[in-house]
């Protein structure tokens, strides 16, 4: 079951990365130009951090989560729940991918 939890948040970042570079900017963000979104993103990097109660992915410097695992902070090990309320910085996705691994599998 985690398992396919962890597939299905790949799944889902590929999809939401995929889409805001793809798709219209939405009414509440301005996007310039799409390489120049997706340069500033892997400049920011992300951050994997409690987001109501459950682990979320936000693009450093956002307020609004990228993505929201399903995976609730409660059911983990109090160490890790107390890194992810400071926050987990990933500088690229492939560090983002490996964080969530660890803490959704």
């Amino acid at each position: 079951m985690k398992k396919l939890l962890l597939i299905t948040g790949l799944i889902l970042i590929g999809c939401v990365l995929t889409d805001s570079l793809a798709a219209p900017p939405a009414s509440n963000i301005t996007v310039v130009e799409a390489t120049t979104a997706a340069a500033k993103a892997a400049v920011r990097g992300y951050v994997v951090r409690d987001c109501d109660g459950k682990i979320a992915v936000f693009r450093k410097g956002d307020a609004a989560p990228l993505l929201t695992t399903g995976t609730r902070t409660e059911s983990l090990p109090r160490a890790d729940a107390q890194k992810l309320r400071r926050g987990i910085e990933a500088v690229s996705r492939a560090e983002l991918e490996r964080i969530l691994e660890d803490f959704c599998s």
